[in-house]
């Protein structure tokens, strides 16, 4: 699902959204995605910003469009997919980086509260082996 009110352009979110079941393993190599006009009808969204999502993630390698196949996902690059987990940690911590400076957390709060957010990440992770 995308968000109207994101500040993150649709395309981007649709982009973001990909990668991640790519990344994930929800989408396997060779898998196909939905056509064109088929994700811009169940997203609400304009073809053209289905269509700039696709064209992105094939110029990273992501997806390509095969001749009466459609869009099919590609095999992922182990040094790809390094590369975003990478980015995103960056991001993530340079968003709650700022928001601590804002909000006038030092840095050994912001460590304790990265610990208990890895904690409680651990934890739940460790529970949902167990099922």
């Amino acid at each position: 699902m995308v968000s109207q009110t994101s500040p993150v352009p649709l395309y981007e979110q649709i982009k973001d959204q990909i990668r991640a079941a790519i990344f994930t393993g929800a989408l396997a190599a060779g898998e196909n995605l939905p056509s064109l006009r088929e994700l811009a009808r169940d997203l609400q969204v304009s073809l053209i910003t289905v269509t700039r999502a696709y064209n992105d993630l094939a110029v990273e390698g992501m997806v390509g469009t095969h001749q009466g196949k459609g869009t099919v996902v590609m095999a992922v690059e182990p040094a790809l997919l390094r590369a975003h987990v990478d980015n995103r940690i960056r991001r993530g911590l340079a968003e709650a980086v700022e928001a601590a400076r804002l909000g006038g957390v030092g840095l050994d709060a912001l460590q304790c509260e990265l610990d208990r957010v890895w904690d409680a990440a651990t934890q739940k992770n460790d529970e949902e082996d167990r099922k």
